[in-house]
């Protein structure tokens, strides 16, 4: 009986055999497998989120910022010359397809209101978005009317990572006039280069503003596109077509 024991504990000490020592080290290397690819997949997951809410964010920000300042622009009265009346500065000063400048009451004294001019323009080599703004003075001699400054008062970035269109896309900014004809909104057409006369800007009553942001730099996660057009209330023009 003892002798049998012996061998017993003798063989148990042996250990484990090749066979299933291989076995042991293919069911870890699928085990591990499974636990790198989990940990891979969760973690590209959340970097594309973290991604798409960056780019949501920007495109979100920058565009409350221009539908503000473009539902606030307004023309501005001249004074007459020689006791004939003189026509007002258009609302926009500049409409092209990545720049845009105006006039607006906003971010003023309401006891004293005094309008700004705005500029919206992407910058070619960072494709930052920046606003630059230009303060109004009293025009000299007639000091009910307003004339601005040459100096910009202030300049910031409002959205950064803006793409720039590819062929066929919208552009950043894309004007809106009432056809004569039918009386319902139809876009005016403008070269890549272009920028729109000051009769088209006087026709203008809507502009669609379409962002598209890509905040991740490796591009793993999707740009995001927001599309807004923005009516001119303070021209007193409806966009039906109906003055």
């Amino acid at each position: 009986m003892i002798p049998v024991l012996r061998r017993r504990i003798a063989h148990d000490e042996h250990g484990m055999g090749m066979p299933e020592l291989i076995v042991a080290m293919s069911l870890f290397a699928v085990l591990m497998t499974l636990v790198l690819t989990t940990v891979v997949s969760f973690s590209r997951a959340m970097t594309q989120d973290t991604a798409a809410n960056d780019s949501t964010n920007i495109a979100a920000v920058g565009m409350n910022e221009m539908t503000r300042v473009i539902r606030s622009g307004t023309t501005i009265e001249r004074p007459s010359v020689a006791s004939v009346p003189t026509p007002p500065h258009p609302v926009f000063v500049e409409a092209k397809r990545e720049s845009l400048t105006l006039h607006a009451f906003i971010d003023t004294d309401s006891a004293t209101p005094k309008p700004v001019k705005i500029r919206f323009q992407v910058d070619p080599a960072t494709r930052d978005l920046v606003e630059t703004r230009w303060d109004a003075y009293p025009t000299p001699g007639h000091p009910t009317y307003w004339s601005f400054r040459t100096t910009a008062s202030s300049e910031r970035v409002v959205a950064r990572k803006i793409i720039s269109p590819a062929s066929g896309e919208p552009s950043l900014f894309s004007y809106y006039r009432i056809n004569d004809t039918t009386k319902v909104e139809e876009q005016i057409s403008l070269s890549p280069t272009g920028a729109l006369t000051e009769t088209e800007r006087l026709r203008v009553v809507a502009i669609e503003v379409t962002m598209k942001v890509q905040a991740d730099v490796t591009e793993r996660a999707e740009p995001v596109t927001i599309v807004n057009r923005v009516g001119l209330p303070n021209l007193g023009v409806s966009r039906l077509g109906l003055l």
